[in-house]
C-alpha cells in the first residue's frame, strides 16, 4: 500500500489518464454547476441552522445546569453528592459538571440572551461538520439532508449539556467515516497521502472525546461510533479485495483509538461515569423504568399512520425526520445491494435505537446526512481516486438531456420549501402552531415564573419550598442557593418522585399535605400556572380554596402560596390574593406574539378558577391575535362544554386537531375530541378520536384505559378488560413500582371494576375497585363506588362506612 511508482511507470499511467482527463474538462461546466448547488446548499443549511436557534431559551433542565456551574466556580469543587435539593442530601450525584460551568459563564458575561446565541452557534458548528468539501461527490446530497436535518438538531440545541453531544457525534462520525473510506490504491500516490492526512485527523478523536467527557453523560455515543468503525472493518476484513486496505487502516487508526477510550477515564469521577452515562442513555438496567419518566426523550418514538402521516406536512419542521429516516431505509438497502454491509448494519442499528428512544432523532440525521448521502451517491467507500473517476465518469455519461437538471430543480424545491419554513420561524408561527414554550428572538421563555420568584427572593420567605419536577431546575437556579429544590431532573429517587405523586393528586387540605410538611419543613408552593406542563398539577381550585395555603403571589404564568399558619400572617395579611377577583394586567408595549401569549395563559388560567365570561375574552383575544394556535382553540372547546354548547365545543375541538403541532399536542387535542363524543354517549366516534390519540402517543397507557371505558360504554365488555390488560402492561413496563404513577393505576383498577360489575362478577367488581380506592384514597368519587358495590351485594355496614368516607372526602 503506497508503494514508491517508478518514473516510467508513472508517465505511461499519465498517458492512460489523458483521455479522462480531457473528458474531464469537457464536463467542467457541470461540474462547476454542481459544486455551486452543493455551495449553495451547505450556505443555505447554516443560515437555517443559525436562524432555528434564534429563539428564547427555554429548558426544564437548563436551572439546575446553571446552578451546578455557579455552585463550581462558588466552591471550585466539583460535587459527588447532590448540592441542590434538600429532600436528597449526600446522596450520590454522577455528572460531568462543566457544561453547567460553560453555560453559566456565558450567562455571566451575556445573560439569557448570550445562551441564545451560544445555542445557535453550537448548532451552526455541528451542521458545519457535516459540510465538507463541496468538491466531494456527495457533498450536494449531504449538503441537501444537512438542511432536512436541522429542526431535529436544533430540537436538542437548548442551553443544556445534551446541547454539545450532538457537536461531538458529528466531529466523531465525520472523521471515523473519512478516514475508513480513505485509501492508498491511486496510482499516483495520492490515496496514500490523503489515508495519512486522515489518519493524522483521527487524533483530534481523544481530544474531543476529552471534552466530551467532561461536558456530558453522552459521551458513550462517541464509544459506540469508535466499536462501529472496528465492526465495520472485521466485515471488510471478509472480503479478500478489501482485507489488505483493513488491515492498513486498522494500523494506523489503533493508537488514537486507544487514546479515545483512555480520555473517557480523565474526569472528575473516573470510571463511575460510565454508570451515569448508561443510566441516562436509556442502556443501564437500574432505575430504568423510572427514567422513563424523568427523561422523557428515553421513550419509543410513535409509529404509526397517524405519526408518520407528519411527513406529508410540508410545511412543518418535524416531516423532515421521517424524510431522513426513509432514506436512511433505503440506503440500508442500497448498501447491501453493493456489498457495505458495514455501513447498512450501523445505518440500522441507530435506526432501531431511534425507534426505542426517540431522544436519539439527532443522532439519526446526521448518520444519514455522512453515510446515507455516501451510499445512495456511489461514493467510493474505500477512497481510492481511481474507483472515483470512473465513479464520476459513469455519472456524468447518465446525466444527459433533461437528467442532468434533476439535482438542481431538487436543490430548487427544498430552496423554497427552507425559506417558507424560514419565514415561519421569523415570524414564530412555528412556535405557536407546535404550542411551543418559545418565541423567536433571544433571551428568557415566557414559561419562565421570573416575577413569582423575583417575589420570593423579596420578601425572603422562611422554610423549605415546594415544586412539582418541571420546575426543579428554575427553582435550583432562581431561588437557590438561599432555597433548596424539592425535586429536579437530577433527581430519580423513588421515594422523592413518590412523595410528589403523593401531593399533586391528593387535596392540599389533607393529611398527606400535612405531615409532608411538617416533615419536610414545607413553609411555601411555587407553582407554574403556564398552560403547557404548568397548569392543572396541582388542582388550582383545590389550592386557591385551602384552609391550609394561602395565596400571596398570583399572575397568569405562576402561583406562590404560603402555609396558613401564625408565623406566616404578616405575609398573607399584607400580600393575600383572591382567585377569584384578581386580575390579570397586560403587559405593556408589547408585541403582538407577548400579548397572544399572555391572553392565551391568562385565558387558562381563568377557565380553571371557573371565571367563564373573563376567560372567554381572553381565549377570543388571544385567538384574534394568533388564529393558528391549536391551545387556544382547544381551551375554547373546553370553554364551550363547561357551557353546555356542545355544537361550539365540537367546533373548537376539531379545529384544534386540524391546526396540527407537535406530535404530543396534537395527541391531546385527539383526546380531548375523544373525551367529548364519551361524554355525549357517541362512542363510536369516540373509539375513532382515541385510536388516533394513541397511534401518536409514546406511551399510551392512558389511551388504551379510554379505549377501554368506550368498549365498556359500547356494551363489549371483553375487549374493555384486553384494553385495561394492555395498559396495565404498558404501565408496568414504564413505572415500577405501581406506586410511582399510583393515579394511573388506580384508573385501570376502577375501569376493570366497572366491568366485571357490568358482567354481573360484583365480588371481582368489589376486589377492583377496593384497589382503587387503595391506591388513590383522596378520591371521593372511588369510595362512593365502592359503597354502591357493596350495597349490591347486601353488605349494609361496609357500604355505609364507604359512603361515609366519600361524604367526608367531598366535604
Amino acid at each position: 500500500m503506497g508503494r514508491p511508482i517508478s518514473r516510467a511507470v508513472r508517465r505511461q499511467k499519465i498517458k492512460e489518464l489523458q483521455p479522462a482527463a480531457r473528458s474531464g474538462l469537457q464536463a467542467e461546466p457541470s461540474g462547476l454547476a454542481g459544486q455551486r448547488v452543493s455551495l449553495a446548499l451547505m450556505i443555505l443549511a447554516l443560515v437555517y441552522a443559525f436562524l432555528a436557534c434564534v429563539h428564547t431559551v427555554f429548558d426544564f433542565d437548563m436551572g439546575w445546569h446553571l446552578a451546578t456551574g455557579r455552585w463550581v466556580v462558588q466552591h471550585h469543587a466539583v460535587p459527588s453528592t447532590d448540592v441542590l435539593s434538600y429532600t436528597s442530601p449526600g446522596a450520590e450525584w454522577l455528572y460531568p459538571p462543566f457544561a453547567g460551568v460553560l453555560l453559566y459563564g456565558v450567562f455571566s458575561a451575556w445573560g439569557y440572551a448570550g445562551l441564545s446565541w451560544f445555542c445557535a452557534l453550537v448548532l451552526v458548528a455541528t451542521v458545519a461538520c457535516l459540510l465538507r468539501n463541496p468538491s466531494r461527490p456527495e457533498s450536494g446530497l449531504t449538503a441537501a439532508f444537512a438542511v432536512m436535518a436541522v429542526p431535529a438538531l436544533a430540537y436538542r440545541a437548548h442551553p443544556r449539556a445534551d446541547l454539545f453531544s450532538p457537536l461531538f457525534f458529528a466531529v466523531f462520525l465525520v472523521l471515523l467515516w473519512d478516514f475508513f473510506r480513505s485509501g492508498a490504491g491511486d496510482p499516483e500516490g495520492e490515496g496514500a497521502v490523503g489515508q495519512r492526512r486522515q489518519h493524522l485527523r483521527l487524533w483530534i478523536l481523544p481530544a474531543s472525546m476529552l471534552l466530551w467527557v467532561n461536558l456530558h453523560p453522552g459521551f458513550i455515543a462517541g464509544l459506540g461510533l469508535v466499536f462501529a468503525y472496528l465492526l465495520i472493518e472485521g466485515l471488510e476484513m471478509l472480503l479478500p479485495m478489501r482485507r489488505e486496505a483493513a488491515l492498513e487502516r486498522l494500523r494506523l487508526a489503533w493508537p488514537a483509538l486507544a487514546a479515545t477510550f483512555c480520555a473517557t477515564l480523565i474526569n472528575p469521577y473516573g470510571p463511575r461515569i460510565f454508570k451515569a452515562s448508561l443510566l441516562l442513555s436509556g442502556l443501564g438496567a437500574a432505575n430504568r423504568q423510572i427514567n422513563h419518566i424523568a427523561v422523557v426523550e428515553l421513550a419509543p418514538l410513535p409509529l404509526s399512520f397517524g405519526s408518520l402521516a407528519q411527513s406529508l406536512d410540508w410545511r412543518s419542521p418535524d416531516s423532515s425526520f421521517w424524510w431522513l429516516a426513509l432514506v436512511g431505509v433505503v440506503a440500508i438497502a442500497v448498501a447491501a445491494l453493493r456489498r457495505q454491509l458495514g455501513a447498512a448494519l450501523l445505518m440500522a442499528a441507530v435506526l432501531y435505537g431511534t425507534a426505542q428512544h426517540q431522544r436519539y432523532k439527532s443522532l439519526l440525521v446526521i448518520v444519514v446526512a455522512v453515510v446515507g448521502a455516501s451510499i445512495l451517491t456511489g461514493a467510493p467507500q474505500d477512497g481510492t481516486l481511481q474507483n472515483e473517476r470512473q465513479g464520476s465518469t459513469k455519472v456524468a455519461a447518465k446525466r444527459t438531456g433533461l437528467w442532468s437538471w434533476w439535482p438542481a430543480i431538487a436543490a430548487s424545491v427544498l430552496f423554497l420549501v427552507t425559506c417558507v419554513r424560514i419565514v415561519d420561524l421569523v415570524s414564530s408561527r412555528s412556535y405557536i402552531v407546535d404550542d411551543a414554550e418559545t418565541q423567536f428572538g433571544v433571551g428568557e421563555s415566557w414559561w419562565y415564573p421570573e416575577r413569582a420568584a423575583d417575589f420570593v427572593e423579596r420578601e425572603h420567605l422562611p422554610g423549605h419550598v415546594f415544586q412539582v419536577y418541571n420546575m426543579g431546575g428554575f427553582t435550583a437556579w432562581r431561588l437557590g442557593p438561599a432555597y433548596g429544590d424539592f425535586i429536579d431532573g437530577r433527581n430519580v429517587a423513588p421515594e422523592v418522585l413518590t412523595e410528589e405523586q403523593d401531593l399533586l393528586w391528593t387535596s392540599p387540605d389533607s393529611a398527606v399535605w400535612q405531615e409532608e410538611a411538617d416533615r419536610r419543613g414545607i413553609n411555601f408552593l411555587f407553582l407554574s400556572l403556564a398552560r403547557f406542563s404548568g397548569i392543572g398539577s396541582p388542582d388550582l381550585t383545590a389550592l386557591c380554596r385551602s384552609k391550609e395555603w394561602r395565596p400571596v403571589y398570583m399572575d397568569e404564568v405562576s402561583i406562590v402560596l404560603l402555609r396558613n399558619r401564625t408565623e406566616n400572617r404578616p405575609w398573607i395579611d399584607r400580600y393575600g390574593v383572591d382567585c377569584q377577583t384578581y386580575k390579570f394586567v397586560p403587559p405593556v408595549r408589547a408585541s403582538r406574539i407577548d400579548l397572544s401569549t399572555f391572553y392565551a395563559n391568562a385565558g387558562n388560567v381563568l377557565l380553571y378558577l371557573g371565571r367563564w365570561s373573563e376567560a372567554k375574552q381572553a381565549l377570543d383575544q388571544a385567538v384574534a391575535l394568533s388564529p393558528e394556535d391549536p391551545s387556544v382553540h382547544l381551551a375554547l372547546a373546553q370553554f364551550f362544554e363547561q357551557q353546555k354548547q356542545p355544537g361550539d365545543a365540537e367546533r373548537e375541538y376539531k379545529t384544534s386537531v386540524s391546526l396540527g403541532g407537535e406530535l404530543d399536542n396534537l395527541e391531546n387535542a385527539w383526546i380531548g375530541l375523544g373525551l367529548f363524543y364519551y361524554s355525549h354517549g357517541r362512542y363510536g366516534e369516540a373509539r375513532q378520536a382515541i385510536l388516533a390519540a394513541e397511534g401518536l402517543s409514546s406511551i399510551p397507557v392512558s389511551e388504551h384505559s379510554l379505549l377501554g371505558a368506550i368498549d365498556l360504554g359500547l356494551r363489549q365488555p371483553q375487549d374493555a378488560l384486553m384494553e385495561f390488560a394492555e395498559a396495565e402492561e404498558i404501565g408496568n413496563r414504564y413505572w415500577q413500582p405501581e406506586d410511582m404513577n399510583r393515579p394511573l393505576f388506580a384508573q385501570i383498577a376502577e375501569g376493570r371494576a366497572a366491568v366485571y360489575a357490568q358482567l354481573g362478577d360484583l365480588q371481582r367488581a368489589i376486589d377492583f375497585e377496593q384497589v382503587a380506592t387503595q391506591k388513590t384514597p383522596e378520591n371521593a368519587g372511588r369510595w362512593k363506588s365502592l359503597g354502591d358495590l357493596y350495597q349490591r351485594v347486601g353488605q349494609s355496614q361496609l357500604a355505609e362506612q364507604a359512603h361515609e368516607r366519600a361524604s367526608a372526602l367531598s366535604q
